[in-house]
């Protein structure tokens, strides 16, 4: 039954909706679609295949038919699916709101930081994740912080970098062992109240959450979703191999105060950080 050019584009239609079905979670419209093209193909081929006269207007227009189908609604539905995941993606990359924990909460007080590095409206482009910490209970921690923790294009994070270089009041490389020392010459300084670990975004996961209802044509058009929504959870980093820059330390090692900036040795990490 399977013979010929029509036997080829059945069997490649089956074939490719499988790839379909298996790698994607399918909406309704794209099972309609390929259910659609395969019936007609394998109609023409069980008229063939029973040898039932068909006249050659008849074949050339289901032929026509069929071809005209198969394009336009697997080329609707690639653009209708690029479309929407580009829209998607956009609005998760331009809102953050799925990823920061507030990043502007974690933020040092602007007056003590120098022009540059002071708190945008707005993360700049290239900052792939960002993730934050603050303490509003001011009297209930001993010791309270803040912090905001920034990933992304090493171009981005040097900004910031060489504006600390320019302004920060004592600079350090803190080792992989947690020691500070000379950037240039490697020497071992003078201690520091700076942070030995912080939390960084790291994964992101789901749980139960009820959505409206989708209209019929929302219902074709897209996939069955998941009742979930996007949960951030964080891991503990340390701020070893890490450069320091700082800009306000107080001295006080009992109730310190400081501000400064750290940056990863790979140049992709910048952690904005503050004791109050």
């Amino acid at each position: 039954m399977f013979q010929g050019f029509y036997g080829l584009l059945t069997v490649m239609l089956c074939v490719l909706f499988a790839i379909v079905a298996i790698l994607f979670n399918l909406a309704p419209i794209t099972y309609i679609v390929f259910g659609i093209a395969i019936v007609l193909s394998l109609l023409l081929q069980y008229r063939r295949f029973k040898k039932q006269a068909i006249s050659e207007r008849i074949h050339s227009r289901m032929a026509c038919a069929l071809f005209v189908i198969i394009t336009l609604s697997i080329s609707w539905l690639i653009a209708d699916w690029v479309k929407y995941d580009t829209q998607t993606t956009y609005d998760q990359m331009d809102g953050f709101e799925f990823s920061t924990m507030d990043w502007k909460r974690g933020w040092p007080n602007n007056d003590e930081l120098p022009e540059g590095l002071k708190r945008p409206k707005e993360l700049p482009e290239g900052v792939l994740r960002a993730s934050a910490s603050g303490d509003s209970l001011v009297w209930a921690n001993a010791y309270p912080t803040r912090y905001t923790v920034l990933e992304g294009d090493p171009k981005v994070i040097s900004q910031y970098e060489m504006i600390a270089k320019q302004n920060a009041t004592y600079t350090a490389q803190i080792d992989a062992d947690g020691v500070l020392r000379d950037l240039d010459t490697g020497e071992k300084k003078r201690f520091i109240s700076h942070p030995n670990s912080y939390n960084i975004v790291e994964s992101i996961e789901e749980e139960s959450l009820n959505l409206p209802e989708r209209t019929f044509i929302e219902w074709l058009r897209f996939a069955p979703r998941k009742e979930t929504k996007t949960v951030v959870k964080d891991t503990y980093n340390s701020t070893r191999n890490h450069r320091l820059y700082v800009f306000v330390d107080d001295g006080n090692t009992k109730r310190p105060h400081f501000v400064e900036l750290l940056i990863s040795n790979d140049g992709t990490r910048a952690v904005f950080y503050q004791s109050k």
